[in-house]
């Protein structure tokens, strides 16, 4: 993660998936998923309906930017990456 991301705008920012995050920072992709489902900024796309034919899920795409990332991070850790 770099440096100037706090002074980007938000939609320059790197994005980074769910499993980025989740390979990064050697975390479960449910876990880090959790982490992101509410949080503010974070861009979501996907099906509007949430269950899909049967009982078969379907699953909204996060797309999470680098200062969100940091900051959810920060909260949870109580460290930086």
């Amino acid at each position: 993660m770099t440096e100037t991301a706090a002074a980007s705008p938000m939609f320059l920012e790197r994005h980074y998936t769910v499993k980025e995050l989740a390979d990064a920072w050697h975390m479960s992709h449910v876990t880090v998923r959790s982490w992101f489902r509410g949080e503010k900024g974070v861009i979501r796309y996907g099906p509007a309906k949430i269950k899909g034919k049967g009982n078969k899920q379907t699953h909204v795409q996060l797309r999470v930017p680098e200062s969100v990332a940091r900051r959810v991070y920060k909260e949870r850790t109580g460290t930086v990456t």
